[in-house]
Order: C-alpha cells, then sequence, then structure tokens
C-alpha cells in the first residue's frame, strides 16, 4: 500500500508540473496573437488566476460567445470520453481474439488472413474511413449518420455508435494490439514454467495469460490514450460529434482563447490519469516492479 502511495504522489506531482509548462506556454502564446481579447499587463498575476480558476474547476464564462465555460466544457468531455473509451473496447474486442489466435496458431492457417485483416483496416485513415461510412449509409438507407439533438431515438443511437465504430477500426490500436499480443504471447509461451504447465496437461493460453495478454494489453491500452484522442478530432469533425474536438476546432476559429485553456487542461487530466491507472494496475498485477 505504501508503494503504491508513493507512485501516486510522484504521478500527480508529475502531473501538475506538466499542467503548469503547458498552461503557461499556452498563456504565453496567446499574449503574442492578435485579438480582440485584453490582458492584463502583469503576465504572471494573470496567470496565477488562470490557475486558481483551473485548479478549483470554476472556469468562468467566455468572453467571446459570453457563454459559462463549464456548461460548455464538461459535456463536450463526457462525449469524448464515451467516444475515446468505446473506440477502445472495439479496438480490443476485435484485437485480442485475433492476437491470441495467431500465437497459438503461429500465423497458419485462418490466423494469417485475419492478422493481415487487422493491418489492412488500421491502414485505412479515419477520415476517409467515416466519409465511406457516411456515405454508404446515405445511399443505401437515405439517413445522413451525422449526429444530432433532433435525431429519433434509433438514429440518434446509430449516429453514436458509428463514430465510435470508425474510431475503433480506423486507428491503428487494432493493428499495433495483435501484434503486441502475439509476440508477446508468443514469447511467454516458449518459456519454461509454461513448457512444463503444458507438459502436465494444462492450458497453455491460461499459464500464460498474465504474462503474455494481461500485462501488454494494459500497457498499450492505456499508451494509445493521446493518439485516440487526436483520432477522435477528426471523427468528432466528421460526424458532428459534440465532443472536445469539435469544440476546440470551433473556440479556435472563434479564436475563444480561454476555452481552448480549458480544453488543453482537461485533455492533460485526461491523459495523466489514464496512466496513473496503468500504473496502479500493473502495481497490483506485478508489485515487484513498482
Amino acid at each position: 500500500m505504501l508503494r503504491i502511495l508513493r507512485l501516486l504522489v510522484k504521478e500527480v506531482f508529475y502531473t501538475v508540473l506538466l499542467i503548469l509548462g503547458v498552461t503557461a506556454l499556452l498563456s504565453f502564446l496567446f499574449r503574442l496573437m492578435p485579438g480582440t481579447i485584453s490582458f492584463e499587463k502583469n503576465w504572471l498575476n494573470e496567470y496565477l488566476k488562470l490557475l486558481q480558476r483551473l485548479f478549483t474547476f470554476n472556469f468562468g464564462v467566455s468572453p467571446v460567445s459570453g457563454l459559462n465555460i463549464n456548461q460548455v466544457v464538461f459535456p463536450a468531455f463526457k462525449n469524448t470520453f464515451i467516444l475515446t473509451f468505446g473506440a477502445i473496447l472495439i479496438s480490443v474486442i476485435i484485437s485480442v481474439p485475433i492476437g491470441i489466435f495467431s500465437a497459438y496458431r503461429s500465423f497458419r492457417g485462418i490466423s494469417w488472413p485475419l492478422t493481415m485483416f487487422s493491418y489492412i483496416v488500421s491502414s485505412i485513415p479515419v477520415f476517409f474511413l467515416g466519409y465511406l461510412v457516411i456515405y454508404l449509409f446515405t445511399r443505401y438507407s437515405n439517413f445522413i449518420p451525422i449526429y444530432s439533438a433532433t435525431l429519433e431515438n434509433k438514429r440518434q443511437l446509430l449516429a453514436y455508435i458509428l463514430p465510435i465504430l470508425v474510431l475503433g477500426l480506423g486507428n491503428d490500436s487494432v493493428s499495433e494490439f495483435v501484434r503486441i499480443i502475439s509476440d508477446e504471447l508468443s514469447r511467454v509461451m516458449s518459456m519454461d514454467y509454461v513448457v512444463a504447465s503444458k507438459a502436465r496437461g494444462e492450458s497453455v493460453i491460461r499459464s500464460s495469460i498474465v504474462e503474455g495478454i494481461l500485462i501488454p494489453l494494459v500497457t498499450i491500452i492505456f499508451s494509445r490514450i493521446p493518439f485516440l484522442i487526436g483520432g477522435a478530432i477528426i471523427v468528432e469533425y466528421v460526424f458532428n460529434w459534440p465532443g472536445m474536438g469539435r469544440l476546440a476546432f470551433q473556440s479556435t476559429l472563434n479564436r475563444d482563447l480561454p476555452v481552448l485553456v480549458v480544453i488543453a487542461f482537461l485533455s492533460v487530466l485526461f491523459v495523466r490519469g489514464g496512466m496513473i491507472i496503468k500504473d496502479i494496475i500493473l502495481g497490483f498485477i506485478i508489485p515487484q516492479e513498482m
């Protein structure tokens, strides 16, 4: 328990340093940009007020739109979280069985075309796959699968599911999950203790599930979060998904700098929170590494 607490303190310290660095850089760059927003002459005083708003989660009012930033950002953050978590789930559901089957069959038989399928799907650009899905649904179902609050329940559910599927398939997570799981599982299955378990008649997969599947899967899932957020920005724009990516794009066009700072702050918390969860999970699985 003490090791976990020490790990949490270290990760929180690094997260605070990252937030200070990112927000300070953004605040300084925004002051250099031409625009209609007025800044205080004392940059340090203004920056300290910004940190107070961020760390108290009282983001204030946007000087551009006049809306409460909390009421704008948190619903968008929730939608981005749903999109990212759903995409990770789709990638895991598809890639884990293929990776296990490829390692168990040594890329013989049907495991080879399945692995090739994962690489081909992952090589499709996410924006192209998104527009292709929209084109196919528009052509053959007379329904444009773009999110809108006015859609009826069934179509709104479809407009929710399709972006998750596109992001889960279109980013390169599927092929990377398959490659890492198959490589790690093949390595573990050739180790002495697994061979001995096989000789005793035990299941090879069961003997190597922790080291060959669980540990690499946990590591790669949380390390993919920043890349998934980058892909989510494109998917949100293509499908009109009301998330942080689309909000950041609109705020950039409107030069709504306070909203952009809040989006960067929440993105850092999201990414670093995922890394902290990863370290805690790995700490319970392999406590000697903590």
